[in-house]
């Protein structure tokens, strides 16, 4: 087993390129490559440069690979297709400029079931028409991705439409596996009650990429009993690094070796930037945890 372990904006709290929050993206990308990274993810388009040479050479220039980037919209509403594949085919273009191999695609999260994130027994489910149009979007992203040699991987994601073990499982099993992978995000998966170690055991022919998440044991707990909504979960540092939450890592690491998993993990931390902010310490802690237990 050799799991090329990534790190990427998402963990300086860079969830969307424009957020008046974020940090200079010199300072992530330098501070990516400082905390012990080779490998890196895009994150939102429009965050780091979009000129394919300047990008590069701001990679290469600290030793950073491209594993990924992703698209992370609002896949059920078809009001909304037209910017989403607009935003898929960007994103792609400059991925495969820079030697990315795997676009990961998200539903993106709503207020609605934001509110419920964690508790299946009272999410509301998405209609007949709108599933059928979210599955239909999936399989234009991926034309898009597989055309220019990406490989689309689905993620499923506390907070959105794709979150619990039958919405995942429903959803792949609409996709073809030939045409669509899956990418494990370790901590959604916890967050939403599903055991990603056996979800891989599962799924593992088909699991092209990881997003590798932690959760604090007892902030879920509280989050589930109070009915805290997802974007407050995050400010209450819900994600924390790698080994400080629930996730079996050790066992992870053992699936996959036994699998021969040959891939790249992504590590993350969702974080609130103006409440939580050592990204740094905490992507050094996560790779040393990792590396400590096998990976």
């Amino acid at each position: 087993m050799h799991v090329k372990l990534a790190n990427a904006p998402v963990s300086w709290g860079v969830d969307y390129a424009n957020d008046p929050k974020n940090p200079p993206w010199q300072k992530v990308m330098d501070e990516i490559a400082e905390a012990g990274y080779s490998h890196t993810e895009l994150g939102p388009y429009g965050f780091y440069p979009t000129d394919p040479k300047k990008l590069a050479s701001e990679f290469q220039s600290r030793g950073l690979t491209v594993a990924a980037g992703f698209v992370f919209q609002v896949l059920h509403d078809p009001a909304k297709t037209d910017a989403v594949l607009e935003n898929a085919a960007r994103t792609v273009e400059l991925l495969s400029a820079v030697g990315g191999r795997y676009l990961v695609t998200i539903d993106h999260i709503s207020e609605e079931r934001m509110a419920t994130a964690g508790r299946r027994d009272l999410a509301k489910k998405l209609s007949e028409s709108q599933f059928e149009h979210m599955i239909g979007l999936i399989d234009r992203i991926a034309d898009i991705a597989l055309a220019a040699g990406v490989k689309p991987v689905i993620h499923q994601h506390a907070g959105c439409y794709i979150e619990f073990e039958d919405e995942i499982e429903g959803v792949l099993q609409r996709l073809d596996p030939e045409r669509v992978g899956i990418c494990i995000d370790t901590g959604h998966m916890a967050y939403a009650g599903i055991d990603p170690v056996a979800f891989y055991e599962r799924h593992a022919k088909r699991v092209q990429y990881f997003h590798f998440k932690d959760i604090d044991c007892d902030v879920h707990k509280r989050v589930l009993a109070e009915k805290i909504p997802f974007l407050t979960a995050v400010e209450h540092n819900i994600f924390c690094p790698m080994g400080a939450g629930v996730v079996d890592w050790e066992q992870l690491a053992k699936a996959l070796k036994t699998h021969g998993y040959d891939g790249a993990a992504n590590i993350e931390q969702d974080i609130d930037p103006t409440i939580s902010f050592d990204p740094l310490g905490d992507a050094r802690k996560s790779l040393a945890y990792l590396k400590s237990v096998g990976f």
